[in-house]
């Protein structure tokens, strides 16, 4: 075998993921709404994971967060650029507000 290759075995194991709660915090879900936009426009240019959102909401399974950001995103309150990837909405300006400035 060449020095450059490593055999599977001695492989290091992937992290292990942060574990999720087995059951949703009944909670107001506009407060998580509330906390999903905070996280979204924290970093608007980033494409968010469904498990990262989850993972920093702490009070939400994983099953409920795909429902609740499906949810969302049929309202156009988020969205989603693709499976399983979210950001915020982003605001355009309209043209017509650039001509009422000039």
């Amino acid at each position: 075998m060449p020095s450059h290759c490593v055999p599977p075995s001695s492989l290091p194991p992937p992290p292990a993921e942060p574990a999720l709660p087995e059951t949703t915090v009944r909670e107001n879900t506009g407060s998580r709404m509330t906390r999903v936009l905070a996280i979204l426009q924290a970093e608007p240019e980033r494409l968010w994971r469904s498990r990262e959102i989850a993972e920093l909401l702490g009070d939400v399974t994983l099953v409920a967060t795909y429902r609740q950001l499906a949810r969302w995103t049929e309202r156009g309150m988020i969205k989603r650029v693709r499976t399983g990837r979210y950001t915020a909405i982003t605001q355009t300006a309209s043209p017509l507000c650039d001509l009422r400035k000039r």
